[in-house]
């Protein structure tokens, strides 16, 4: 059964359950069915922390979807054709269903570090997810969306891999990073010894200590030295930029913070940044660019903020 065919079902129980008619034999056969595969727990599990973060929302729109949806004076029929239009037209498209469903995963603005169990360290950006494949052969991390760093353990008998949509990227040492850009692209930046980084199209290139590559529609670009930058600062909570483009410092704040961050990059073209800054205070970092930046920044609530230039 596949995660979208388990979050059906997940869906379809959670309505039940909430309808004015559910017996001790329904909430039974719920219990059988959440313990017949791991999986299904863990959709339930989901999908109630998911309905519980709507309160959040501005106005609340898709929590008050849901409560109308299991007004007890509407058929069951209702119930469910309005749970699953929230949950499916709403909030979920098929293409995030296995990053929902992912092994581990972190929210936005949240990082966390994964001791695996072959003895790897695994830490895992904001709003990031993996699934963690290890047999007798092989050591495999699909990263289905973000960014990861990764210190691998020696292991002669099973390669380590990270792979993503774009290719893989093996361990021939220890210390390095992959991202799944907004692009599309995978960027993959070695810390530590090297990397064998190959794309489903190609050969494949080796990239050494202080160089990334990037995987784009299928093919290994050439190594690049990534210079004086600090790649996984963010690791401990930092963001170094040198002499950047503003525009990519606020898209990278954004990254960090719930709602939206506004801003017209053709506008602010012309403004570069270097600093550090700390990505656990978002707020205080875009202080520090109005306070030396000619521009300004607007708070429309907590969710949505705008910059532009002064």
């Amino acid at each position: 059964m596949n995660a979208e065919q388990i979050i059906q079902q997940a869906a379809n129980w959670l309505t039940r359950l909430h309808d004015e008619d559910v017996t001790e034999a329904d909430r039974q056969a719920f219990n059988t069915w959440c313990q017949a595969d791991p999986r299904h727990a863990l959709a339930i599990e989901r999908m109630r922390g998911l309905w519980g973060s709507l309160d959040t929302l501005p106005a609340k729109p898709a929590r008050i979807a849901l409560d109308r949806a299991f007004t007890p004076r509407r058929p069951r029929g209702v119930h469910v054709a309005g749970l699953l239009g929230v949950l499916f037209c709403g909030w979920f498209s098929l293409d995030h269903l296995p990053v929902w469903m992912a092994d581990q995963r972190t929210s936005i603005g949240e990082r966390r570090q994964i001791a695996l169990e072959d003895g790897s360290q695994l830490q895992l950006n904001s709003n990031s997810a993996v699934d963690v494949k290890f047999d007798g052969h092989q050591r495999v991390i699909e990263l289905l969306q973000g960014e990861l760093w990764v210190e691998v353990a020696k292991d002669p008998l099973r390669p380590f891999v990270v792979r993503t949509n774009q290719g893989t990227a093996t361990a021939l040492g220890t210390r390095y990073l992959v991202k799944r850009a907004e692009d599309g692209t995978t960027v993959v930046t070695v810390i530590e010894s090297s990397v064998a980084v190959k794309g489903d199209s190609d050969d494949g290139v080796k990239v050494s200590a202080g160089q990334r590559a990037v995987l784009d529609h299928g093919h290994a670009q050439a190594p690049k030295a990534i210079g004086s930058s600090d790649p996984d600062a963010w690791t401990r909570g930092l963001l170094k930029v040198n002499d950047q483009p503003l525009g990519e410092v606020l898209q990278t704040l954004a990254s960090y913070r719930h709602g939206l961050v506004r801003f017209d990059s053709q506008a602010l073209k012309n403004l570069r940044v270097s600093g550090v800054f700390k990505l656990d205070d978002t707020t205080g970092a875009l202080s520090t660019l109005a306070d030396n930046l000619p521009i300004q920044v607007e708070y429309f609530t907590d969710l949505l903020v705008v910059v532009k230039p002064r």
